[in-house]
């Protein structure tokens, strides 16, 4: 892969908005190899957090979930003060939980580890207990089949990256590559 090269940032940025970049408070953050001129501006190391989504190095998704995963035990903790139905709660995971979860899934795919806390809090708020008292299988299934209804998060979450891949795919410019051709046999009708 070759380099990139990167324009001035003092003139040729400046140029076509006639903005000023104050150099004393910005910043700036490059991803991949770049063949750099001479840059006023510093280059911190280590993450960095846009629109709430860490990026940058390893361990950032795991930090992006937890800190999610965080607001979603919040959000539980408010809700299991109320005296809901299952019914109730199903509401509030697909209404309240999911899409909080969604918004990270849009940039990183769900770790296991991640999945595996979900679960283990969806279901603690469910039944207030660590113990189930219907099957998690059973649980997820429809009302006219037996179940609750409950959303299955982490099978939600990893369709919805997948989707969101496929997409991605098959709006590019670039059709040579093969997860295009993988995601057109797969997904669109001929």
């Amino acid at each position: 892969m070759g380099k990139r090269s990167s324009p001035c940032w003092r003139h040729e940025r400046t140029l076509a908005s006639g903005a000023k970049i104050n150099v004393d408070k910005s910043q700036a953050k490059l991803f991949g190899r770049w063949d750099l001129c001479n840059e006023p501006l510093p280059f911190p190391p280590g993450l960095v957090k846009i629109l709430d989504i860490w990026f940058g190095g390893p361990g950032a998704a795991a930090k992006s979930w937890n800190e999610h995963l965080a607001k979603v035990k919040q959000k539980l903790g408010f809700w299991s003060l109320r005296h809901l139905s299952i019914e109730g709660k199903a509401l509030v995971l697909r209404n309240d939980v999911l899409p909080v979860l969604q918004y990270v899934t849009q940039a990183w795919p769900l770790l296991a580890n991640v999945a595996r806390a979900m679960n283990s809090r969806v279901f603690h708020f469910v039944w207030h207990s660590k113990m189930d008292r219907v099957k998690r299988s059973v649980m997820h299934k429809k009302h006219r089949k037996g179940g609750k209804a409950v959303p299955d998060i982490p099978t939600i979450l990893r369709a919805f990256f997948v989707c969101g891949c496929a997409r991605i795919n098959l709006l590019s410019e670039n059709r040579d590559h093969l997860a295009y051709w993988v995601f057109r046999f797969f997904l669109l009708p001929v």
